[in-house]
């Protein structure tokens, strides 16, 4: 338990002085299966015009989703992400059963603040749905 929350205090601390040297961004978006949703995220280093590391966090209707990888979205008149992905449904997701689990990779494109989202999935839980490709259109903030 002691080691825990030691543990705990520790991310907590990092995520804090990560948290200065990042750009934060939102997104509201309706997309496959979550329906509509919103996330937030961080974009770490400076700005560059150029793929930065990021991280991003997304509920929704049909289910949540974390997300990191590299991301230039909404920079420059145009951009885009390519992004490892958790995907968990619950709720009323579209085109599969709810509480099923999967990973996979996501691409964003950006129209300077108009986000398009294409990703592949595979389920990693007991269901149904073994593949799951899903799409996007959203707005970044």
């Amino acid at each position: 338990m002691k080691r825990t929350a030691i543990l705990l205090l520790i991310v907590i601390c990092g995520l804090g002085m990560a948290a200065q040297a990042a750009d934060p961004f939102l997104v509201m978006r309706a997309s496959t299966p979550l329906i509509v949703s919103g996330a937030a995220g961080l974009r770490f280093s400076q700005p560059t015009g150029h793929l930065r590391p990021a991280i991003q966090a997304e509920a929704g209707i049909g289910g949540g989703k974390l997300a990191f990888g590299w991301d230039n979205t909404g920079e420059a008149r145009m951009g885009y992400a390519l992004k490892a992905a958790f995907l968990q449904t619950w709720i009323a997701p579209i085109e599969v059963d709810t509480a099923q689990s999967f990973v996979g990779l996501e691409v964003e494109y950006s129209i300077r603040k108009l986000l398009l989202n294409l990703g592949g999935y595979r389920r990693v839980s007991s269901g149904d749905d073994d593949w799951l490709a899903a799409a996007g259109l959203g707005f970044l903030f």
